[in-house]
């Protein structure tokens, strides 16, 4: 109990901190005949990067679910532990009932639900016209209003490429349709669902044998948790970062744990082929990452310095001079102000008994701006050694 008060807390007092930042827009649809309230969290850095693009997230229920979403992507966010990312919350206080409707005999929404759907993408219509935002959008929403966005995926031409779904209530023809419909999805897509501890419904739609039957599909992404110690109510305040961490693991930051297990992984494969020349190195993984991270989310962006640092140090660790060579390049290609690229390709050239072209490489670094807690001081260090050595 003491850990769910902590994380209604931090979830509390993040969303409020967003909250101070949003727009408030009342929002002319078309579709509705009527104006609609929206909430609007921008990206903290939108005015600073003008040709960067942002992920969608749009936040059914969002008279009590906007702050608590938008509080942890301003703070994941913060942490590179997601990408910026815009939060849209729809005001469905008076009319969330009519608008989460289904049709009893046919399993389908009623015409109001139909007409919000439509609506939502409306929003996500307007926000790609108006604003830098990426070809990806997220759909969070907690049971009655889950149930209705399940229902995207029952349409022909998907325009979600995550739903978050918390406590979903699902309808008869979505329990009996979903696992297929997800099963035919073809692009990137992510579906978390998270569940009170003592809810056992979702267990019987989303299994072992499930989990299995997609585990050949890379491009889906499927998750289930039953959250220990959570009811429907504080549900939530676990759901909404654990589900986000889900979403985004792609573009998250490279940890050395994960480089571990990747090159373990990587020695099996090869265990009987001495050289090992068939071995995905560290560098490739990293540029492939990068890779994903534009087709997944369509957010191009030049190599993180920290990601540089991270996959070096790895790899100085294990004496692959040569790759930390070709590390320190790409390293000074993407930051050719800093010293970082060439002292790594020094400290490379170093490894492998070359002195004479470590000492080139770090006068190179001598000459650039200090970074990652390496100064000029460090540099000139390394290079007297050196020259003493030879």
């Amino acid at each position: 109990m003491k850990k769910i008060l902590i994380a209604l807390a931090i979830t509390l007092f993040m969303g409020q901190a967003a909250v101070s930042q949003a727009l408030y827009r009342a929002f002319p649809s078309d579709v509705l005949g009527e104006e609609r309230n929206v909430k609007i969290l921008k990206p903290r850095n939108y005015s600073r990067n003008p040709e960067k693009t942002y992920p969608l997230i749009i936040v059914l229920d969002g008279d009590f679910l906007f702050e608590p979403v938008a509080g942890t992507v301003d703070y994941l966010s913060y942490w590179d532990q997601m990408p910026e990312s815009f939060v849209v919350g729809i005001n469905q206080r008076e009319s969330r009932y009519d608008e989460s409707q289904i049709n009893q005999e046919s399993g389908f929404p009623e015409p109001q639900t139909l007409k919000f759907m439509d609506f939502v993408m409306e929003i996500r219509q307007t926000m790609l016209e108006e604003y830098r935002v990426a070809p990806f959008t997220v759909i969070v929403a907690k049971d009655i209003t889950a149930n209705v966005a399940s229902y995207y995926l029952m349409r022909k031409k998907v325009a979600i490429d995550a739903l978050i779904q918390i406590a979903p209530e699902y309808s008869t023809l979505v329990q009996e349709n979903l696992m297929n419909k997800l099963s035919l999805l073809e692009e990137y897509n992510y579906f978390y669902v998270a569940t009170p501890e003592h809810d056992e419904s979702i267990s019987k739609l989303i299994t072992e044998k499930t989990d299995s039957l997609f585990g050949s599909k890379k491009n889906l992404n499927l998750k289930h948790e039953k959250i220990e110690g959570s009811n429907k109510y504080n549900v939530a305040a676990h759901a909404i970062p654990r589900g986000l961490d889900f979403i985004f693991k792609e573009y998250q930051l490279i940890d050395e744990e994960k480089l571990i297990n990747e090159d373990v992984t990587e020695e099996v494969k090869f265990e009987d082929d001495e050289n090992k020349k068939g071995m995905v190195r560290v560098i490739d993984r990293i540029l492939e990452k990068y890779r994903m991270i534009k087709e997944v989310y369509g957010i191009e962006m030049k190599l993180r310095l920290i990601d540089l640092v991270t996959i070096a140090d790895y790899v100085a660790s294990k004496e692959d001079w040569e790759q930390l060579i070709d590390i320190g390049d790409l390293a000074h290609k993407a930051y050719p102000d800093i010293l970082y690229g060439r002292y790594v390709e020094g400290l490379g050239y170093e490894g492998l008994g070359r002195p004479s072209r470590a000492i080139k490489a770090f006068n190179a670094a001598y000459s650039l701006e200090p970074a990652v807690g390496i100064t000029k001081d460090d540099v000139l260090d390394k290079v007297e050694l050196l020259q003493e050595k030879e």
